[in-house]
This record gives structure tokens, sequence and C-alpha cells, in this order.
């Protein structure tokens, strides 16, 4: 077989003429390859621009719906609230003048010359001060307080002067101060006249009068029996021991047991105690550098080096590429003009914090619970000298001036010092003072007190009693003890160190978080709402503008404010006076666990809830606690037309956020959640768009004849008893 013959070698020339060819389709490759890069970018860039122009259209659109929606009910919120205020300020000129022409003899305790006359006058004046006199009296009193009270309350505040306010509380502490007054002058001449309205068994004062307001109550010892342990008040339901010294002394007990409390609005822990943000701290400006004069040359030569690379960047604008941006500016243009004016949203308030109680143990936070039934005196008076008879004469020994004598009364138990701590070896000093103390202990006892509770008030658990201290103005709890509740006899026994101001108080929390909630329509402008809290389960009515508790309807101390029909301000008073707490106050959320949720949305839900409150029935939902997305709140809804309980099946999950409303395709019995939209619905930027796109006929026109009064009824008791955050 031939040898194979090697390949002629190629000339430089032709390996020249090769490698340009290799060059040349290399760089025609390259030159493909990057028109074709282009083109696909190209294609890309459009496919995004469109994809993003069809985004935005979406969202001009969703913003031109959201606009035209939100100003409609921006237009039907604010025709209410117009239609509101003027009936209120009607309604306050209206009073106003029915006030100045009253000609009943009461002075108007909003007219400095009226007030002060009257109290100066009633000081003045003791040939009145027997008890029946002075608690018939007492009567004006309250009701000037209670005048000045909701003038505070119904006045708007650009309405009042700051000077007017300071003068309305000065006024109410004058009122106040008259009162106790003319109570102690009263039990004065009731001390003065002892013996005269001694009983004719026991020998000893025993006097008791009642009206609505006020209960008084006063034993005389007169006969000074040691045998006497113990006195019971019967119309109060009061009865206290008599310890053996003051068997055997000239002493007075007086029980006063008003329905109202003026010492707690002056202590410190009566109102919110709102954190104080820190003030931005300034910082001073630093002082510019001084720069020193350069020389004209060093300048000039600055100055051109500062130009040259200016005439290069013009020069490069120059040689780009001007269309594309040309193209870009033309776009960014058509995008600014296509741009849909955003409904303006109500500024969200910064979160506040709240300051900790941060006092002693013994003292009670009034925040944190709540007086019920009134507050309680229990003092201990001296016994004046008694009228004697002489002959034909009767002597008396005056006292100057005639005022009450508290006499002190502190048991020994309250003076001990503290037990020694565990592990001390007492010395047998130590043992000789204690020995000595335990025989002081029984010289003066603690005094124990049997109470029957207030027949108006519902007592959940056991009450907490505390005593008011005058000099730092706060209720303590020192000096109880033996504390036993009888809940079938409604009766509290207790053992105290120290005569005084008593008050009964009860967790002002008790029923919060609420289990579950439900607002069901009774017909146009009437509603029900029903609220299962943690101990009881109430039902409020609502009809109009007033609104009604009408269960529970098995509490016999419910029977005085059960079905009277009030406003839903003095519901709530109402109700806390009966210790029926479903109230959240500000500062709530210190002492219960909640839903955090977006308070201008929870806002929004309850003013639109309202809305719609004659045709459809709103409900608690498990998903507002499970998310924990504080800007979605869950509730479930139906169509109600008629009053009859809804059935499982009937109810849809609703979601609202602070852009959007809308019906979920889930229920309260689905295990996983899932954010998609029912079929054949549609988000609406709000729930009363929404409600109204899913309503009937029938349903609408019901909410169309929905009167302004019955949705700001509805509204107040929603936003009062904050349902979408503690349930």
């Amino acid at each position: 077989m031939p040898p194979k013959k090697a390949p002629p070698k190629l000339s430089k020339a032709e390996k020249e003429k090769l490698q340009q060819e290799e060059d040349e389709r290399k760089a025609q490759e390259d030159e493909e390859a990057r028109e074709k890069a282009a083109v696909e970018e190209k294609e890309r860039k459009a496919k995004e621009k469109q994809v993003a122009a069809e985004k935005k259209k979406l969202e001009n659109e969703e913003k031109k719906n959201r606009s035209i929606e939100m100003k409609e009910l921006t237009q039907i919120t604010e025709r209410n609230r117009d239609a509101l205020n003027e009936l209120h300020n009607n309604r306050r000129k209206k009073a106003k003048w029915a006030r100045y022409m009253r000609c009943d003899g009461s002075p108007d305790p909003t007219i400095a010359g009226e007030i002060n006359t009257y109290i100066n006058l009633r000081m003045e004046d003791r040939e009145h001060d027997d008890v029946e006199s002075v608690l018939q009296a007492s009567k004006l009193d309250i009701s000037l307080i209670n005048e000045l009270d909701f003038l505070l309350e119904d006045t708007p505040p650009e309405e009042l002067l700051p000077d007017e306010v300071a003068r309305y509380y000065e006024t109410k502490e004058d009122l106040q101060t008259l009162m106790k007054t003319k109570l102690d002058f009263a039990t004065m001449k009731l001390l003065q006249e002892a013996s005269v309205r001694a009983d004719p068994e026991t020998f000893n004062l025993q006097f008791a009068i009642k009206n609505e307001d006020t209960c008084l109550s006063v034993w005389g010892n007169l006969s000074k029996n040691p045998r006497i342990k113990s006195f019971e008040f019967t119309k109060q339901g009061f009865t206290f021991d008599i310890p053996r010294p003051l068997t055997l002394s000239d002493c007075g007990i007086r029980v006063l047991d008003p329905k109202y409390d003026h010492y707690s609005p002056t202590c410190k822990s009566f109102r919110p105690r709102p954190k104080k943000q820190p003030e931005p701290e300034v910082v001073p400006e630093e002082e510019a550098p001084v720069v020193e004069e350069q020389a004209p040359a060093e300048e000039e030569k600055k100055e051109g080096e500062e130009e040259e690379p200016v005439e290069r960047e013009e020069t490069e604008l120059e040689d780009g590429p001007k269309d594309e941006e040309e193209e870009e500016k033309k776009e960014e243009e058509e995008e600014k003009e296509e741009e849909i004016e955003e409904f303006e949203e109500r500024a969200t308030p910064e979160p506040q914090e709240w300051e900790d109680f941060a006092e002693d143990d013994d003292i009670v936070d009034l925040r944190a619970n709540d007086i019920v039934g009134g507050v309680l005196h229990f003092d201990l008076m001296h016994l004046p000298p008694q009228p004697k008879n002489m002959a034909s004469w009767t002597t008396t020994l005056l006292v100057d001036p005639p005022e009450i004598q508290y006499m002190d009364y502190i048991a020994d138990i309250a003076l001990a010092p503290p037990a020694p701590a565990e592990g001390d070896t007492p010395t047998q000093e130590k043992k000789e003072k204690e020995q000595t103390q335990d025989t002081k202990r029984d010289e003066k006892p603690p005094i124990g007190v049997t109470m029957k509770l207030p027949s108006e008030v519902l007592f959940s658990e056991e009450p907490l009693i505390a005593r008011w201290d005058y000099t730092k103005k706060h209720w303590k709890q020192d000096g109880f003890s033996d504390m036993k509740y009888d809940e079938d006899k409604r009766e509290f026994f207790f053992k105290t160190a120290y005569f005084g101001t008593f008050a009964l108080m009860q967790d002002s929390h008790l029923n919060m978080p609420f289990q579950s909630w439900e607002l069901r329509p009774h017909g146009t402008n009437a509603a029900v709402l029903t609220i299962i809290a943690a101990i009881v389960e109430i039902e409020i009515e609502i009809k109009d503008s007033v609104c009604c508790l009408s269960k529970p309807d098995d509490r016999p101390e419910l029977d005085k404010i059960r079905n009277v029909w009030v406003t839903p301000k003095e519901l709530v008073k109402m109700l806390k006076q009966a210790g029926i707490n479903v109230f959240p106050a500000v500062d709530s959320s210190k002492y219960v666990s909640i839903q955090n949720k977006h308070p201008i949305v929870a806002e929004n839900a309850y003013e639109q809830m309202a809305l719609t409150a004659s045709s459809f029935a709103y409900s608690w939902s498990k998903w507002n606690g499970e998310i924990q997305e504080s800007d979605k709140i869950f509730f479930q809804v139906s169509e109600c037309l008629q009053d009859e309980p809804l059935l499982e099946e009937d109810w849809g999950v609703y979601l609202m956020t602070k852009r959007r409303s809308m019906k979920l395709n889930l229920s309260d019995f689905d295990e996983t959640y899932n954010e998609e939209m029912a079929d054949g619905t549609v988000f609406k930027s709000n729930l009363y768009h929404l409600v109204m796109d899913l309503a009937t006929p029938t349903a609408k026109d019901r909410i169309t004849d929905t009167s302004f009064q019955f949705v700001d009824c509805v509204t107040q008791i929603l936003k009062s008893t904050k349902l979408l955050t503690f349930a």
C-alpha cells in the first residue's frame, strides 16, 4: 500500500487568507447573535411593557372605581353626620332655652352668680339641717352635678372654652362639698338629740332613713352596755361588731350609703396614663469650615479642569442614540397622563403606649377595677354632750363649733410590726415585745362587718374591698382580713382595722375578651346585638336612636335597667354601674390579650356595618383571631330579611382591608385558610359597596330607607364594645 501524501503546505498568504475568512465568519456569527439578542431583548421589553401597561390599566381602573366608590361613601357618611349635627345642635338650643325658662327655683349651674348664691344660702341656712330636709335638698344637688356632667360630655369640645370647663369642674366640687357638709350637720344634729331619739328597749340611738339616692343610719352609745357585741342596720343590711372599748365610751357610728362616688375622679389612676413621647433631640448644626481664598490663577485652572469633562459629556450625548430616549420620554408622559388621582386616606394614628401602674401593691389601680354600688362611709364619732333635765329646765352643753368630732380607732394588728423572716431567731427582748403586742391586740381588735351586697349590682366573682386614703387620694386594700363571700345569700364579710370610706370593686376586664358576637336586623331601623362574654351573655336591642338591655332576663339585679330605652352613652353607664362591663377603655389592651387590628380599618368596618345593619347580619369569625395580620379584619355576613335565626350555611366569611373588601371562598368550618374570592363575586373598595353589590332589591330598599339616627346608634354601640379587636 503506497504511503499517504502529506497535505501540501500552505503559504503564508494562504494562511492569512484563511484566518481572515475565519475571522469574518466569526464576526458575522457574533453580529447575527447580537442582532438576535437585540431582537429578543426588544421583544422581552415589549412584552414587559405590555404586561406593565395592562397592570397599570387595571390599577388605574381600580383606582378610578375606588375613587368613585369612596367619594360616594364619604358623601353618605358626611350627609348623615351633617343631619346628626343639625339635630343635636337644635336639641341643645332647645334644652338651653328650656333651662333658661325653667321657673322651679333651681339655679343654673353654668351661671356662676346663680350657683354661688345658691351654695352660700344653703350653707348659711342652719334651720333646715334636719336629716329629712338635708336628704330632700341633696336631690337637687345631685341633679345639678348630673347636669354639669351631661353638659361636659354632650357639648362639642370646640364650643367649650377651657375657662368654662375649669369652672364647671370647680362648681361640681363645691356642690359635692356642700352635700358632705350638710350631711355632717344633719348627723351632728342627730347625735345631739340622741337621748331624745333613744330606743326605749336598748336606750341607744338607732336611727335610719333611706331615699332613692342615699341611706343614712346612725347608732349612738348611750347605755354603755358591755354586753352589746354587735348591731345591725336592717335598712342597709349592714351588721358591725362593737369592740369592748367602744361599748364603754361616748361614741356614735354612722353608715352612709350614697349611690355616687365623688372620690375616684380625684385619684391619679382614674384616667388613662399615656406615655410621654420623647422629644426629638435637636442636633446643633456644625459650623461650615472656613475656606481660604485661593489665588486667581489656581481658580482659573480649576475652572478649566472642571469644564473639560462637561464638554466630553455633551459630545457623548450628541453622538449617542436619541431615539430610544425620546420614546421612553413619550411613554413616561403617556403614563403620567393615564395616572388616576388616588383617594386620600385618613392618616393612621401612631400607636399609643400606656404607663405602667407604678404604685405600692396595696393601692388599687382604677384602670383595672370598677367601683360598683357606690361608696360606703363607716365612721366612728364622739357622742356630743346630751341635754339634761333639771327641774323645769333642760340644759345642754354647747359645742362650738357644732361639728362632728371623729374618733380615732385603729386596730392593734394594723400597728404591729411585720413578723420576723424565716430563719431569724427571736431574742428574749423580742419575745417580751411580742407578748405585750398580743395583749394590746385584744384591747383594740379589728371590727367585723357583714354587708348585704347592693341588690341592683351583678357580682360575677367575690368583690374586692378597699378604703379611701384622704391624704394621698387613692384607694387602698390594707387593713382588711378574713374576707368571705356568700354568693347565695349575697353577703360579704370582712374585718377592718380602720373606720372610714369603703368601696366594693370588681375587675374591669372580667368579661374580656369576648367569646363571640352577632348583630342581627329586626327590620328597618331595628337590630339586636348579642355578646357572649367571658362570664355573661347579653342582648342589646337597638331601635332608631335608642337602645336597651333585653337579656339576661333571669337576673333580678338587672330588673331596674332591663328594657329601659336610653341613648348609647347612657346604656354604657347603666351597665357599668350594674356590674356588666363589656366596654373596653382606650388602654384596656394593657390588661387584655386582644387581636391587634388596624384602628382605621376597624373603625371603617363599624361605620359601614351600621349603614347596612337593617338588612345584613354580622357575626364573629374564627379567622379574625387566627390570621394575625393587623390590616386584615374578618367577620361573617349574611343577608337577613326575616326575623329568624340564621343557619350555618347562610353565613359567608368576608375580608376587609384598608383598600379592599371581598367575600371569600371560605367558611368558619374550614381547616385551612385561603384568600380566594367566592365564585361570582368581585372585590370592592369598601364593605358598604360590596354588600350593596350582593344585596337583593328588598335589602337595598331597607338600606336606603335606614335612618341616620339608627346608623349613629349602631355605630356608637359597636365602637363602645370594640368587637373586632376584643373578641
